[in-house]
């Protein structure tokens, strides 16, 4: 077809995967506690980073989904006075928990 352009995207289930994967990081789940991702997205962002920025907060996230990396960053940088005070309040539950348990899970 002439004059059309194609995406590239992923797959649905692929990025859903990907947006569970990124929402189970303690700096989200911080913030969503705080309701910080309630309501609907309707801030647009448009800027330029730096390319190996930006790659190494995909990886460190688990997604190269642009939206997905920006609200874990903003996330990050709005609780990150949360974080201490969450690991001293769930400190307690896992320093009970048996190693083999705690080996499993995934932060």
């Amino acid at each position: 077809m002439v004059g059309t352009k194609k995406t590239a995207r992923l797959p649905v289930a692929r990025h859903k995967a990907a947006t569970v994967a990124a929402k189970r990081t303690p700096v989200l789940r911080i913030a969503a506690a705080m309701g910080l991702l309630e309501g609907p997205k309707t801030k647009h962002f448009n800027a330029k980073v730096s390319p190996r920025l930006f790659q190494a907060a995909a990886k460190r996230i688990g997604s190269t989904s642009p939206s997905i990396v920006i609200n874990a960053a903003l996330a990050s940088l709005a609780t990150e006075d949360e974080l201490g005070p969450w690991l001293a309040r769930i400190w307690g539950v896992l320093a009970d928990a048996p190693a083999e348990l705690i080996d499993q899970i995934d932060l």
